[in-house]
């Protein structure tokens, strides 16, 4: 990640996304040669000392509710701003749980948008559990245990911080990641149907005048992702920026009223909105998914796994590395209804202003199956 609009210098990307440590990559070796070996990447947040919160795609790339790789002693989870050099912590992974409704019915798990087959964010999540705590580096809390941010309500129009190591550049995504962290910012444009969206606002005034975005005429309203907001405003913030294919899972926070950061929701997906049905970038225009916390079936998910306490715990299906029996939840579609006071945002001055070390196909760098090209995984 990330990318960032056309009049802020990229080091501040990096800048950004320095203080924010408890934001990682997850690693999946996908096959070992003599010669090199291939993985799949995406983002992860450290939720509690031993959790860690992603997206359900990123284990899950064909997309089938089956963790794809078994074997969790392929699975780590790297913590530092620059992985290039070297992470900071390696840990491994004990147990992955993917969302039980995603692995309930097949309509979690995908859509049928514009003739071609995509993907339903709602339910894109998934805790690993780590094989020891995380030292040193306190977890991000999520918003289902911030008072302030447990309405839905509350996080519209807010201003949302957007982390991963996936694809960068200015204005647009095309870079293949470099194992550095990196950051933007974005204005919260829709809450709903468990999703949270927002779009890329361009910086040319001539983009600004036309219907882009998440007010786009290409949006039909066939499926939530595709919903238009009209009243969104087509100016973009300083740091205004969108994420890219590697960024999947990553989190998008906010700030709490003590201003410390919280997440809010986790990257899934995002819409080329100028190439419905054909090849989709990630830049002006582009509109960006995330799967919401404070869904309702996704507060019994984070509470089956301590994350938040609401609610007694409930079992959960598809568990991989666990010693007791998985419950299948028979969700479907009708089923469901609806501090840390040494982790702070950084302060940046918003005034306009190589590769990783191991060898990744690129087939290995996009996570997504067969789908309408115009949407893409992140």
């Amino acid at each position: 990640m990330v990318a960032i609009n056309n009049n802020t210098e990229e080091s501040l990307s990096i800048e950004l996304a320095e203080p924010i440590d408890p934001v990682g990559r997850l690693d999946i070796v996908t096959s070992r040669t003599a010669l090199s070996i291939q993985f799949n990447f995406g983002t992860a947040t450290l939720v509690s000392p031993n959790k860690i919160l992603t997206a359900a795609h990123v284990v899950d790339p064909d997309l089938d509710g089956q963790i794809d790789i078994t074997d969790l002693s392929e699975y780590s989870f790297l913590l530092g701003d620059n992985l290039e050099t070297g992470s900071e912590q390696e840990l491994k992974i004990s147990q992955v749980n993917l969302h039980p409704s995603w692995v309930a019915s097949e309509a979690n798990r995908i859509n049928d948008v514009n003739n071609g087959v995509s993907f339903n964010s709602r339910y894109d999540l998934a805790v690993l559990t780590l094989e020891s705590n995380v030292e040193n580096i306190a977890p991000i809390p999520v918003s289902p245990n911030i008072a302030e941010l447990t309405d839905s309500a509350s996080l519209l129009g807010q201003k949302g911080t957007l982390i991963g190591y996936g694809q960068f550049g200015s204005p647009s995504a095309t870079t293949n990641g470099d194992g550095l962290r990196r950051a933007a910012e974005n204005i919260i444009d829709s809450i709903d149907n468990g999703l949270i969206r927002f779009d890329y606002d361009s910086t040319f005034e001539f983009q600004q005048q036309e219907n882009t975005g998440i007010n786009h005429p290409n949006l039909d309203g066939s499926s939530p992702e595709l919903i238009s907001v009209p009243d969104s405003s087509p100016i973009p913030i300083p740091l205004e920026g969108g994420v890219g294919q590697g960024d999947s899972g990553g989190p998008l926070l906010v700030e709490s009223d003590l201003g410390n950061p919280v997440v809010v929701g986790v990257a899934s997906q995002f819409i080329d909105t100028e190439a419905i049905g054909g090849f989709a970038s990630s830049g002006y225009g582009s509109v960006y998914v995330y799967s919401a916390l404070n869904d309702p079936a996704t507060l019994e998910f984070l509470a089956a796994e301590n994350i938040v306490n609401p609610e007694p715990a409930i079992a959960t299906s598809a568990v991989v590395g666990s010693d007791f029996e998985a419950v299948d939840t028979e969700l479907s579609g009708n089923d469901i209804s609806a501090t840390i006071p040494n982790l702070e945002f950084s302060e940046i001055d918003s005034s306009p202003l190589e590769q990783a070390d191991l060898l990744i196909s690129q087939d290995e760098l996009n996570l997504s199956p067969n789908h309408d090209s115009s949407t893409d995984f992140i």
